[in-house]
């Protein structure tokens, strides 16, 4: 199959509607807002990376995708804790594996849950479980294919920038444009995140937040220019999306320090966990609690109570614990979990062990980002879709619209079928040709 017009979306991490006034007098920026439509997007909870991105790609929430944190659930290894980095972990088909069954040709750099992906052609993972792996190559040459590794990957591995955590930002950003400019895949999907460590290292506004978007700009504009000399400009469809929002970061409430005073959560003489009744797994402004599978239900009933103290305790601020139940009825979220913990918003729902329950802003002990998400997603700033092409009806506004929608948008300017995707398509942005029949 051959499509008449391709498809670049770029994922501009942790960026807000809020931004898009900013972002206007940036001249890539303005190039694509200038015809582009739009709508406000409503994430999925929680409110973080990986869940968020899986969701774009396939429609569905976390309780059908099996995404639903951006760690998976390693007890014993607390924030060292492995991402959900392989794509063998999707429970659901992907827009990539629909693309590529149409004879389309793919590439993806830096996507989330992308590592050992089949149906990409040409292929840059994210990967943010570099303890995985022994260094830098070895973690590529495990989970992409040759022709990645060797074209791409491996001649710019130089431009990663090493230190206490990985700057991938002009590996990233060389290695997109080049894939985009040789290779002119009909597919393409590109993750920026440029935005949200901005956003985590200095708070939710600010003079940091335009320099990175001001970041992000030069790089759209290195993707312009290819399309361009390519002569692929005017018949490719681009798309701006973001993951999630970010709120300002006022307390920690460590859940697991609780958990270990009360005797629900037992360490050896070092710190270590040993065992556990009920153990708390992040995921920023939220979390969720797994219960000990020899649980009893006596004990069971314990930790609800305990559960139900915390929720009182003003000073705790945690809003609600909500059962697996309720939380796949009301938010799409489900795994293999017994508890969702939402906090009030700004306060994050901590599991590292050895920290005191209450850690507030401006005490000497509170950890540094300043800013976070993971909040349910009617709280703070929402993300993007900002779509130009000729797909698309300039001007056209869809509203607010939620995030399953992207991907059976993406199907639908493709020509292609994604049945198992929950959303709907965004038909209110486009062109009568490029709606499903």
């Amino acid at each position: 199959m051959s499509t008449p017009h391709k498809l670049l979306v770029v994922s501009v991490d942790a960026m807000h509607t809020d931004d898009i006034p900013f972002a206007a007098t940036l001249p890539a920026f303005a190039q694509i807002l200038e015809r582009a439509a739009v709508a406000e997007i409503e994430g999925i909870y929680p409110s973080v990376t990986y869940p968020n991105h899986t969701a774009q790609t396939t429609g569905c929430p976390p309780a059908r995708s099996g995404i639903f944190n951006n760690l998976q659930f390693q007890p014993g290894n607390g924030d060292r804790s492995e991402w959900f980095w392989n794509a063998e972990m999707i429970r659901v088909p992907t827009i990539f594996e629909a693309a590529k069954a149409a004879g389309l040709s793919v590439a993806a750099v830096q996507w989330p849950v992308t590592g050992n992906e089949r149906d990409v052609d040409w292929l840059v993972p994210e990967i943010a479980s570099p303890q995985v792996f022994d260094g830098l190559e070895d973690q590529y040459r495990k989970t992409t294919n040759e022709a990645s590794l060797e074209r791409y990957i491996l001649p710019n591995l130089d431009k990663v920038i090493e230190g206490p955590k990985r700057n991938y930002f002009p590996f990233v950003n060389h290695v997109s444009e080049q894939i985009l400019r040789h290779e002119r895949p009909d597919v393409m999907f590109v993750h920026l995140v440029e935005v949200d460590s901005a956003r985590h290292a200095g708070g939710s506004y600010g003079p940091h937040v335009e320099q990175a978007l001001r970041e992000v700009d030069a790089t759209l504009g290195t993707f312009l220019q290819a399309l361009t000399d390519n002569g692929d400009l005017e018949s490719t469809n681009i798309v701006l999306v973001s993951d999630h929002g970010h709120l300002d970061t006022e307390q920690h409430t460590n859940l697991n320090s609780i958990f270990a005073e009360r005797g629900f959560l037992r360490t050896d003489g070092e710190g270590r966990l040993v065992d556990y009744d009920v153990f708390c797994l992040g995921a920023g402004f939220s979390g969720q609690l797994f219960l000990a599978d020899d649980i009893t239900p006596e004990r069971r009933a314990e930790v609800a109570a305990l559960l139900a103290e915390i929720e009182e305790n003003q000073e705790y601020r945690i809003e609600k614990f909500w059962t697996s139940q309720e939380s796949l009825r009301d938010y799409g979220l489900d795994g293999p979990f017994d508890y969702v913990v939402e906090s009030e918003p700004g306060v994050i729902v901590g599991m590292v062990l050895g920290r005191r329950p209450i850690v507030r802003k401006g005490d000497d002990d509170f950890p540094p980002y300043i800013g976070n998400h993971g909040h349910a997603p009617r709280h703070g700033g929402q993300p993007v879709f900002i779509g130009t092409g000729p797909g698309f009806t300039p001007g056209a506004d869809a509203g607010r619209r939620s995030m399953l929608d992207e991907a059976p948008t993406f199907a639908a300017l493709l020509g292609i079928e994604l049945p198992a995707a929950e959303g709907a398509v965004l038909d209110e942005l486009l062109v009568k040709a490029a709606q499903p029949v």
